[in-house]
């Protein structure tokens, strides 16, 4: 079994519009680290217009280790995960999705591969869970031509930038979060580019998708990444 993490630990949240699983979301979460030294979750609350926040706060009141931050406007996961980092006190800090598409009793195993790497980023990559059945075969197609034209622009050592499930050194965090431009759904990328050419280091360990987990992406999404992605690499020009 995975021990827990040496260093301390910042999990961030982001949500959108999701009151009927947010609660249990967050007690599974808990449960997982409950054993951990020194760790923090922090629910983001990204303007939803449901209740999603009253379920959040009434959630986190059983965890003393939990707290729900937010604002009223919608701002996008980019967005988000700012405002969660700026209330983030600890070294280590996990972006973990809140719908737990990659379910989070990987986290313990994740962290402690993170910690023997001793990179500034590691990277969750969900290959493995890109089966026939399970990952529909035009969205396996958009991520592999998605990945292989990231690594011809901006020569990152990974493959995968979207994944929900990443990890970072605070340092690493604390010199190219709050320059970001990008909120939606590239924001990602933008940041892994923003800390390799600021000389960071990064690597990717394998993950697991949720059984099911798998959601169709519309043509809107499928335009403002390509938009997005070209925005990035002109703006990298001139980092």
């Amino acid at each position: 079994m995975p021990h827990a993490p040496n260093s301390s630990v910042s999990i961030l949240m982001p949500v959108y519009q999701l009151e009927s699983e947010i609660a249990a979301n967050i007690d599974r979460v808990a449960d997982v680290v409950a054993g951990w030294p020194s760790v923090e979750i922090i629910v983001i609350d990204d303007g939803s217009t449901d209740d999603t926040r009253r379920a959040a706060d009434k959630a986190a009141e059983a965890h003393p280790h939990a707290s729900v931050v937010g604002y009223p406007v919608n701002r996008g996961k980019g967005g988000a995960l700012k405002e969660g980092f700026r209330h983030a006190k600890n070294e280590l800090v996990v972006f973990l999705d809140s719908d737990l598409d990659l379910p989070p009793e990987q986290l313990p195993a994740f962290v402690n591969e993170f910690e023997r790497l001793d990179v500034d980023a590691l990277v969750g990559a969900k290959r493995g869970s890109m089966t026939s059945g399970r990952y529909p075969l035009l969205r396996r197609f958009l991520s592999l031509t998605f990945a292989a034209v990231n690594r011809v622009l901006f020569r990152l050592p990974v493959r995968e930038t979207q994944t929900g499930l990443k990890v970072f050194k605070r340092s690493a965090l604390d010199s190219t979060l709050p320059r970001l431009d990008t909120a939606g759904y590239t924001f990602d990328l933008e940041l892994l580019a923003r800390i390799r050419k600021a000389g960071g280091s990064m690597a990717e360990a394998p993950v697991t998708l949720a059984k099911g987990s798998s959601q169709g992406l519309s043509l809107s999404t499928l335009w403002e990444m390509g938009r997005d992605t070209v925005k990035i690499w002109f703006r990298s020009l001139r980092w």
